[in-house]
């Protein structure tokens, strides 16, 4: 069995984290903390084989938590599990095995799992994934340098790699978010809260608590009932709504 300690300050990350991971037969979840200083205590003492750690945390964040983890006395395979990518260069130069994205998908996790039980079973594998690790840091720090900044969004089972200024409009339907383009429809993990923050630099702004529109796309923006608007997006058919809620912000903005 291999024994597994949770930590994490969100409860509801938690309790998601715990349950996708304890369907699996060769697991033990032997500690779940939202407090990352009882965790590190707790880690000292029982020397579990993995541990999944959030980033962002209060009285100590989670790359400081790997560092003294990796300090101590044995060896343990760290898995970042976060809703921030910005990260990810960071958690490779700790050389932790392995970076996950919250919304936690079932799939993606049994990567990491089957990624943990190869490199128990042949040093050849560990030093394998220490290769790809570097690699992947360095294109990280490329991607860095040179500027990109790119969202990986779902179509068709395969991951795309998709401009921000390329997407007119994000939106939730039936609890599922999407991404449209004028050449795709896109799905994504993410949350609208979090692209919303990963794409408040991007001149994205929250119209309404189902919307998410990229102002450099609206051509028209039409009065509606009760002192809102509707915008109309480039050779776009669909509209979207600006609520009561979002107006005032709204005409700030565009100096209306």
């Amino acid at each position: 069995m291999l024994r597994v300690v949770l930590v994490d300050d969100e409860q509801l990350s938690l309790d998601e984290l715990s349950f996708i991971l304890s369907r699996r037969s060769e697991i033990e979840i032997i500690g779940k903390f939202l407090s990352p200083l009882t965790a590190l205590e707790f880690i000292k003492k029982s020397k579990p084989e993995i541990i999944f750690l959030d980033i962002e945390m209060p009285e100590i964040d989670g790359i400081t938590l790997a560092k003294e983890i990796c300090n101590l006395d044995f060896s343990v395979n760290i898995i970042f599990a976060t809703v921030f990518d910005k990260y990810a260069i960071k958690a490779f130069e700790i050389n932790v095995i392995d970076y996950v994205l919250k919304p936690f998908s079932e799939k993606r996790l049994a990567l990491t799992m089957d990624k943990i039980e190869g490199s128990h079973n042949c040093s050849k594998n560990i030093r394998l994934e220490q290769r790809v690790l570097l690699e992947q840091r360095v294109l990280l720090e490329k991607i860095s340098n040179a500027g990109m900044v790119k969202l990986a969004l779902w179509k068709d089972e395969c991951i795309f790699l998709v401009h921000p200024q390329d997407i007119l409009y994000c939106t939730v339907i039936n609890r599922e978010v999407f991404a449209f383009t004028r050449k795709a429809t896109y799905t994504t993990n993410y949350t609208l809260n979090q692209l919303g923050n990963k794409l408040i630099n991007q001149n994205f702004f929250r119209s309404h608590k189902s919307y998410l529109v990229n102002l450099d796309r609206i051509y028209k923006i039409v009065p509606w009932f009760n002192s809102t608007f509707v915008l109309q997006i480039e050779d776009w058919k669909e509209e979207v709504p600006v609520s009561r809620h979002y107006v005032k912000e709204f005409r700030r903005i565009l100096n209306m």
